[in-house]
C-alpha cells in the first residue's frame, strides 16, 4: 500500500510510535516530518504522528489544511495525550483535513508521548500492542 508516515513532534517516543506504525504496515518509504522533504502524492494513507497543541507551527496547519485526495485518499491521527485533554483540538484537525478533501479514519490512537529525553521514554509492552492493534485494524479498514 502506498502510504506515509510523517511526525510533527519532537518527543522521542512518539517519534518510536511513528517508525512502529511504519514497520508494522511495511511501508517502504521512511518516516518523515512535517512538512515532508518530498510532497505527498497520491498515497493511499497518511499517517499522522503529533503532539498536538493550540501552538502548532503554521507549516504544519498548512500541510493539514491542503490534504486534498490528490495527495492523500486516507489519513489517520496518533495523538499525544489523552481524548479528554485534546478532544477540541482533534476535532478541529478532523475537520480541517476533511474539509481539504481526505477521508479521516474516526479511530484515534492516543499515546502519552512523556517527555522529549529518549532514555525517558521508552515504548511500554502495552502501548506497543495497542499500536500494533490500532495499525491492523487501519490496514483493515482500508483493504
Amino acid at each position: 500500500m502506498k502510504m506515509r508516515v510523517l511526525t510533527a513532534t519532537n518527543k522521542a517516543k512518539m517519534k518510536d510510535v511513528a517508525t512502529l506504525i511504519n514497520n508494522q504496515a511495511g511501508s517502504s518509504v521512511a518516516v518523515d516530518v512535517i512538512p515532508p522533504a518530498y510532497s505527498c502524492e497520491r498515497e493511499r494513507l497518511v499517517v499522522i504522528v503529533t503532539s498536538l497543541s493550540a501552538n502548532m507551527p503554521g507549516a504544519f496547519d498548512i500541510f493539514c489544511k491542503d490534504l486534498n485526495r490528490n495527495r492523500a485518499t486516507n489519513v489517520a491521527l496518533v495523538i499525544d495525550g489523552t481524548a479528554e485533554k485534546k478532544a477540541d483540538l482533534v476535532n478541529q484537525l478532523k475537520v480541517n483535513i476533511s474539509h481539504a478533501g481526505a477521508n479521516v479514519y474516526e479511530e484515534v490512537l492516543y499515546i502519552n508521548g512523556g517527555l522529549p529525553i529518549k532514555f525517558l521514554s521508552k515504548i511500554k509492552p502495552e502501548e506497543e500492542q495497542a499500536v500494533a492493534d490500532w495499525t491492523a485494524r487501519l490496514l483493515e479498514n482500508l483493504a
